[in-house]
């Protein structure tokens, strides 16, 4: 993962978003970023879910344009294969993005846009049974998770992982016993689980508690993303940035206030990917404003 150093209190611009992503990604793969991304995205459209449901705290506009940037400069991938999505259009609208269907520029849309719609076909894993988007099923090759890390009132944590209940036609369904197992299995869906390639999670400006929609009052900076192909290490992350904002302004763990985070092991249990913070390789680059890197190392805070 990546985090600017000396920023408080302020929202991150396209610039430093760009060099965020940058950065973490050299350090995610160890080499250049080019090779990877064109590995990883070797053909096809590449969809990007964002999480706008909180328009006040939504994947802000600046991230999403830095990433774009990165995947048409970098990757190659052509402007109109790639597709900003979410649930609804009003989502999207709400908060700042231009919606786009057509067949020219980077396209923009809801699962509600005329024509897309869910699947036909339910997907099940576990005790999940729903349709999925067709924007997953039939529109894009590749996805990429770009969730804004926060409190979530029963599940815990709202990141990358509960992103994905904006994939599916009945996400109401799936919030008994802390969203336990429910996220694990919607992420296990076969259109989820096997076009997933990034989750890239915004940890910039953390909403800690009361979420999650939006509390002005519970928010920190913390300046980084979290960038992972394993989605259940980068919520693992996440919830380690979380416990320690919330500890930080006062907040008791979520463990306390009968918040615990329960999915991440379930999902390990069904081979999604690791919840062991000690087995997470885990590297954090401290960059400054210019972008210019200040060390690795596994140290968080």
């Amino acid at each position: 993962m990546s985090k600017l150093s000396g920023n408080p209190g302020k929202f991150l611009d396209q610039d430093q978003y760009r060099f965020l992503l940058e950065t973490g990604l050299k350090i995610f793969i160890g080499g250049d970023p080019k090779l990877f991304l064109k590995s990883l995205f070797p053909k096809g459209a590449v969809g990007i879910k964002t999480n706008c449901l909180a328009s006040f705290n939504p994947t802000f506009k600046p991230l999403a344009d830095a990433l774009t940037e990165l995947l048409i400069k970098v990757a190659g991938i052509e402007e109109n294969d790639i597709i900003i999505w979410e649930r609804s259009n009003r989502e999207l609208k709400n908060a700042g993005y231009k919606l786009n269907a057509s067949s020219f520029g980077r396209r923009c849309l809801g699962t509600d846009t005329s024509g897309v719609g869910y699947s036909r076909d339910f997907y099940n894993s576990g005790k999940v049974g729903s349709l999925v988007t067709r924007i997953l099923t039939r529109m894009v090759d590749h996805s990429i998770n770009l969730p804004v890390l926060k409190d979530h009132s029963v599940a815990g944590l709202s990141a990358g992982m509960k992103n994905m209940f904006g994939a599916v036609n009945n996400p109401n369904k799936y919030h008994g016993n802390n969203c336990d197992p429910y996220a694990a299995d919607i992420n296990n869906l076969a259109p989820i689980k096997d076009k997933h390639r990034l989750t890239i999670t915004d940890a910039a400006r953390v909403q800690y508690d009361n979420g999650p929609g939006f509390d002005s009052r519970s928010l920190d900076y913390y300046n980084g993303l979290i960038i992972s192909n394993d989605p259940v290490a980068a919520d693992r992350v996440a919830l380690q940035i979380l416990e320690h904002l919330r500890a930080k302004n006062g907040r008791p763990p979520l463990a306390k206030v009968g918040r615990p985070v329960k999915y991440l092991d379930s999902a390990q249990k069904i081979g999604l990917g690791e919840a062991d913070i000690n087995r997470i390789d885990l590297r954090v680059v401290k960059v400054n404003e210019k972008g210019r890197e200040r060390g690795v190392s596994r140290e968080l805070f």
